[in-house]
């Protein structure tokens, strides 16, 4: 599945040159595939990264427990002073992340991956 999961990071990052971000993570918080886009500088440490991965992971995992109210989450998104960031849930129960620059607009940007990852 990597390798899959490697194709898909590639596809997202071919949509448009704002997106820094495209992993895959697990649902113990790991990033399995994907990452930063060459020559973008992080804007958190390693660790914190890791810390990220993990809280994102765990909020997944709890959105989850409304699916019977409300549907399964299509996407969540967060818009931030620096920064946007989507998760889409995978059919594998792992998660895409993404994280793009906050002057561009996002509609577009996430339909396209949401046909991706349909």
């Amino acid at each position: 599945m990597p390798a899959e999961f490697d194709e898909l990071c590639k596809e997202v990052f071919a949509i448009d040159q704002s997106i820094r971000f495209a992993g895959v993570i697990d649902k113990m918080g790991k990033l399995v595939a994907g990452g930063m886009r060459e020559g973008i500088i992080p804007l958190e440490s390693i660790k914190d990264m890791r810390k990220l991965y993990v809280e994102l992971a765990l909020r997944n995992a709890m959105r989850q427990e409304f699916d019977s109210e409300f549907g399964a989450t299509i996407y969540s998104f967060s818009e931030r002073e620096k920064i946007k960031i989507a998760s889409f849930p995978l059919k594998s129960g792992n998660f895409l992340l993404m994280s793009m620059a906050k002057d561009r607009p996002h509609d577009r940007i996430i339909n396209r991956i949401l046909e991706l990852v349909r």
